[in-house]
């Protein structure tokens, strides 16, 4: 699930072994949506969460602020929202086209979220 609600472009480049390894040992206890803001530009938005997760000593939380931005499917013109992975190491200039598929500059697009 978290590799196909990855932003498209950065897909191939998850480590899809350690993200499985890590979810089945992990000891999920809860998830709490702090906020969401829908409209941070035309195609992005914000999730402020907290997962909760069971260790052997006490409950742990992971805290974190998520990108997403809103992807068109050429195929069929419908919308799915993707999470932006600022743990991805890429290799695109300010100039590039966005990963996201905009059209416009990744500078100008996702390069602020990530």
């Amino acid at each position: 699930y978290i590799v196909k609600t990855t932003v498209p472009a950065q897909q191939a480049l998850l480590d899809v072994q350690s993200i499985e390894s890590w979810a089945k040992e992990t000891d999920w206890a809860g998830l709490e949506i702090v906020k969401h803001t829908p409209k941070l530009g035309k195609r992005h938005a914000q999730v402020e969460f907290k997962a909760y997760f069971k260790t052997p000593n006490e409950l742990q939380t992971h805290h974190e602020l998520s990108a997403f931005v809103k992807v068109k499917s050429k195929a069929d013109n419908d919308a799915r929202w993707y999470f932006l992975d600022p743990t991805v190491a890429m290799t695109i200039t300010q100039k590039q086209p966005c990963i996201c598929g905009s059209g416009e500059k990744f500078k100008r697009c996702c390069g602020g979220y990530i």
